[in-house]
């Protein structure tokens, strides 16, 4: 069992408010009282908190002279979440985030040989930090790194602290700490289960548990020893230096220039992507984030992979009625990932808070690593589209001069799947997915992408050519179209 590991390695039990009274120096005036005036600068740590039989979550601040009711509260919610930083207002929203009290990791994938690993590779090799705290979350462990005083969060010191973690989770979480091959790399702003409150339904522990391990808090240089150096965190730079001045950047990036300096807009852009298959479709990034979560969500990153496509609908002003509807319908598929770890509405709920605009510059990078689904970049060596597909067609036809093999037009067999959907919708108007999904053979990602689809002329022409032939179901049978109504007999 995970505590007779810790144990060995000289860690013992301590209460839920020992460790929340060591990491947020409760009594030493850090934290705000409830009432007291604003004027002092503090900032609280803020939790989340829902019960399953309720549609919405509830945010609470911790003060510091009610932390104690307060967290008794929220061990006996359903779901509860903190992390280790305060926040000024009544959101934990990066944007708000004051002071880091302590990074916090999530190991998944532990078992008692791979949690010995890990403390041995501490401890003994030294390879990795010892934890202060270890918590055993359900399916996993936690561990808790306090700093001996907390760290002022401006702006690039975020960034940089989100690098440090991005790096000490590479470290931390590898072959011979944890059975799960995708590593989870969580940002800074990431909620843990709250210690004392219930952990999933069907996990061993039904507690979260805390045990001391390591009772020397941690300088961020003394965490930054355990990673390379383009990994390390400078506390004097507190914003991102510039490469540019002013006039330079006027000259080279005038939409900015006048958006941001003239017009003192600073709302992040929302995107407008078109494609060409779809037609106009300001979605159309979004709507391919769900065909990435169909076909590469993994066990560990199911949270994350919700938590990007609200990100998604943010920069495509995707309406939040929309966002949701489509997020709890992944619910099943994402459950099924795993029997032993349920993916439940709370973990929706918690995710879709990230539906927000001050996400729209969440860096593609970062979404790639917490989601564990890979994205793929366009190519153009710097240019705008326009100028690289002049460059692509030059370069196309020079081969054809030179009379080296080129694929000219769409691969064959290309457009296939989108008239089998479209075909079946002609004939089933009032069909549903799972239906097609079934007589054509098509696979979910493929129906979920071609479903509200518009056919360009040329492909709606063919596609009642088709509905007077045949479609193959899977097992090859073949089927005369028009089939006869769902209503007839």
């Amino acid at each position: 069992m995970f505590e007779d590991v810790v144990r060995r390695w000289g860690g013992y039990p301590v209460e839920p408010m020992d460790v929340y009274r060591d990491m947020f120096r409760l009594g030493e005036g850090y934290l705000q009282k409830h009432g007291e005036p604003a004027g002092e600068f503090k900032a609280n740590p803020v939790a989340y908190w829902k019960n399953e039989d309720k549609e919405k979550g509830h945010f609470r601040i911790m003060f510091e002279d009610t932390f104690e009711e307060v967290l008794n509260e929220l061990q006996e919610a359903d779901f509860a979440i903190l992390n280790g930083i305060t926040y000024f207002g009544r959101k934990n929203v990066q944007e708000h985030a004051s002071k880091m009290f302590a990074m916090i990791f999530d190991l998944d994938g532990v078992t008692d040989a791979t949690l010995g690993n890990f403390f041995s590779g501490a401890i003994n090799g030294g390879a990795y930090p010892v934890p202060n705290y270890v918590v055993f979350s359900g399916h996993g462990v936690h561990l808790y790194y306090l700093f001996d005083e907390p760290i002022s969060l401006y702006p690039y010191i975020k960034l940089q602290m989100k690098e440090l973690k991005y790096a000490l989770t590479e470290k931390m979480w590898n072959m011979y700490t944890s059975t799960e091959e995708k590593k989870q790399h969580q940002g800074i702003n990431q909620g843990f289960r709250v210690i004392g409150s219930h952990t999933k339904g069907d996990a061993p522990e039904k507690i979260v548990r805390a045990f001391r391990v390591n009772e020397h808090p941690f300088t961020v240089q003394q965490l930054c020893e355990y990673v390379p150096a383009e990994h390390h965190v400078d506390q004097l730079q507190l914003w991102k230096e510039s490469k540019y001045t002013l006039e330079e950047a006027k000259k080279k990036f005038p939409d900015w220039y006048d958006k941001v300096v003239v017009k003192k807009d600073r709302q992040p852009d929302r995107w407008r992507i078109e494609e060409k298959v779809n037609g106009d479709n300001p979605y159309a990034l979004y709507d391919w984030w769900i065909r990435k979560i169909w076909s590469g969500a993994s066990v560990g990153h199911r949270y994350f992979a919700i938590m990007c496509l609200a990100i998604y609908a943010a920069k495509c002003n995707v309406p939040y009625e929309r966002l949701e509807e489509d997020a709890y319908a992944l619910i099943p598929f994402l459950n099924d990932l795993s029997e032993e770890k349920p993916f439940t509405e709370a973990d929706v709920e918690v995710a879709l808070e990230c539906y927000d605009l001050r996400y729209c510059t969440f860096p593609v990078r970062d979404m790639e690593k917490i989601s564990g689904i890979k994205i793929g970049r366009n190519k153009r060596n710097g240019r705008k589209r326009a100028a690289h597909v002049k460059v692509m067609n030059t370069m196309r036809n020079l081969k054809i001069q030179l009379g080296e093999p080129v694929e000219i037009g769409r691969p064959a067999g290309s457009g296939t799947a989108q008239r089998k959907v479209l075909a079946w919708r002609e004939l089933y108007p009032d069909g549903k997915k799972a239906d097609c999904i079934r007589e054509t053979g098509l696979s979910k990602p493929t129906v979920y992408k071609w479903w509200d689809s518009q056919p360009k002329p040329d492909l709606a022409a063919l596609i009642k050519v088709e509905l007077k032939a045949e479609i193959v179901k899977p097992d090859g049978t073949r089927i005369p179209v028009p089939f006869a109504s769902k209503n007839q007999k």
